[in-house]
């Protein structure tokens, strides 16, 4: 939690030094007022002197509108300063979060990333409005009160340092018995976002399958463990405010029963003794305020652990120096193995292979092949566990990642599309791009038609993932925004599995006519779709066990064989379409 104050506080020096100031000028307004009072009382009330009991009232009610007016500007500057680091977090938080390796994000989850970016910032942010305005002035008024009690009574005032010192106990037990429990709420709520997520994006097949009972007790069950460990840590830190008030009240009961002696003997007045059991009450509130506090440290000490944890995760990619050179790009697997972590089986094994520069690749397999994976490690998503990738004949690792994904665009399986229009999709591909860049895009993404059918036509709306299209609408957005970029190797990763045959075939024809300067790698389900490309991969359980074109595999490569056969007719298979 220090960690996160030392590194953001720095930024606001002066409003960290100055609200602070002003309310411990509060504070010490706070402190004169019971003196004030022990002398309306022994010079004013006991005398019947009209006049100072007038006078020292004006004195309160100054004390009182200055105490005020402080407390607002403090108030002004934790709130300043608390919103604009939350900001600020949030966004280093998010911008860490895009650096890092898909890697690190499968290490932390989804979820728990939405949980930390959200709920654990807020928990921070509020910690330190909370650090400025009352971390400071209570413990003063503590200490203060404690002091001002010795300068009226030293004797009287070992009562506060007593009650002082058992509080402090309450309080560091309560605290050391609350962090494991807010620790454990953090993460169910973790696991229950990812519910919540699953469910929201699930809501098809749930009710497809007629799940919702099931989906709906799955989340009330963790919503009750969470509520659990609520219930459990609300009663830990709700034991603070009653032991602490017993020790203060046990403290003003103390104070009476001695003072009264005390006065009999003339060692203090009436007005004295009423000021230390002022002392003592103010004491007691601010020991309120501790509480709180408190319980508030403790979930943000939590939530910084886990911001931490976020921030001390450091990319596995090295980035390079090196620029790619425009054209089309010549990529080559040397004795490539990877594996997503330690301890699992290899997702691919000794893969080998090379696609020359404007030539086009082919990969088709069965589910879990290692299709996606293969092409996950040529954009450096992730880097490879053994082996060497290398492009335009250097490895990958030499080449600036920016560089790199500006010289490739990808169009995976699941395609996706961010709320907005479709020319602000299609900027993705290219921020620059001209009326006339949509519209050849989308013409040869085989999607021109049905996107100017639609009101605005090129500035239709798309709603959130693009819910508003179909599958194969969404697939061809997703291919004209990968068109519309300026490339050397475009990946289609089974992109194409929601067209029919006619619009895929149309999208191919496109391809080779139009894209001929570009080398192409498609995967796909469909012989039909890889069967033409210059040459073909033929990936089994992670092992390459075929390379070559359409009538070469399937002579050689049991495994292309069987798909083949399963999807194609013997014309087609022997290349009469």
């Amino acid at each position: 939690m220090f960690k996160l104050y030392r590194k953001y506080l720095r930024f606001y020096k002066k409003e960290v030094v100055l609200g602070p100031l002003f309310k411990l000028i509060e504070a010490v307004f706070e402190l004169i007022v019971p003196l004030v009072l022990a002398y309306i009382i022994d010079n004013g009330i006991k005398k019947n002197n009209t006049n100072t009991i007038w006078k020292m009232g004006g004195i309160l009610v100054l004390l009182a509108v200055v105490g005020l007016l402080s407390t607002l500007v403090c108030q002004y500057f934790a709130s300043k300063v608390a919103s604009k680091i939350g900001t600020r977090l949030r966004g280093d938080l998010y911008r860490h979060v895009n650096f890092l390796s898909n890697k690190e994000l499968d290490e932390i989850g989804a979820s728990s990333l939405q949980t930390r970016l959200i709920n654990d910032t807020t928990q921070v942010q509020n910690s330190i409005a909370m650090l400025i305005r009352l971390a400071i002035r209570a413990p003063f008024i503590v200490i203060g009160a404690t002091i001002m009690a010795f300068t009226i009574s030293p004797l009287l005032a070992i009562i506060f340092v007593v009650s002082a010192i058992l509080i402090g106990l309450i309080i560091y037990f309560v605290s050391k018995l609350s962090l494991p429990h807010n620790k454990k709420v953090q993460h169910q709520l973790d696991e229950l976002t990812t519910i919540t997520d699953e469910n929201i994006r699930g809501a098809r097949v749930v009710r497809a399958f007629s799940k919702q009972r099931y989906e709906q007790r799955r989340f009330c069950e963790k919503s009750d463990e969470i509520q659990k460990t609520s219930t459990l840590l609300a009663k830990v830190s709700s034991c603070l405010n009653p032991f602490t008030g017993v020790v203060v009240n046990l403290a003003i009961i103390l104070l009476i029963y001695f003072g009264m002696f005390q006065v009999d003997e003339s060692f203090i007045s009436q007005g004295e003794l009423m000021a230390l059991v002022n002392y003592m009450t103010q004491i007691s509130i601010a020991i309120v305020v501790v509480a709180n506090l408190v319980v508030l440290f403790t979930k943000a000490s939590a939530s910084s652990k886990r911001i931490n944890e976020v921030f001390e995760k450091e990319s596995t990619l090295i980035n390079g120096n090196e620029k790619v050179d425009k054209g089309p790009l010549e990529v080559e697997f040397k004795n490539v193995c990877f594996k997503y972590s330690k301890g699992a089986n290899n997702a691919i094994n000794n893969i080998n292979f090379k696609l020359n520069k404007g030539k086009s690749l082919g990969i088709i397999g069965g589910t879990g092949s290692g299709k996606s994976t293969l092409i996950n490690l040529i954009d450096r998503f992730y880097d490879v566990t053994e082996g060497t990738i290398l492009i335009n004949g250097k490895e990958l690792s030499k080449y600036d990642l920016k560089s790199l994904r500006d010289s490739i665009a990808i169009v995976h399986q699941k395609s996706t599309l961010f709320s907005g229009t479709v020319s602000s999709n299609l900027n993705w591909g290219n921020k620059d791009a001209k009326i006339e860049d949509y519209r050849k895009a989308l013409q040869d993404a085989q999607a021109l038609d049905f996107v100017m059918s639609k009101n605005n036509g090129i500035d239709a709306e798309v709603v959130q993932e693009g819910r508003n299209f179909s599958g194969g609408q969404k697939q061809r957005l997703s291919i004209a925004r990968a068109l519309i970029k300026s490339v050397g190797l475009l990946i289609l990763d089974d992109s194409t599995s929601a067209l029919d045959y006619k619009t895929e075939a149309d999208l191919k024809k496109t391809l080779f006519k139009e894209y001929q300067d570009v080398s192409l790698i498609m995967i796909s389900q469909r012989i039909s779709t890889v069967k033409n490309l210059d040459s073909i991969l033929v990936l089994d359980e992670g092992y390459l066990v075929g390379c070559g074109k359409h009538e070469e595999l399937y002579k050689t490569c049991k495994v292309y064989r069987e798909i083949a056969d399963s999807q194609l007719s013997k014309r087609e298979v022997n290349g009469d379409e």
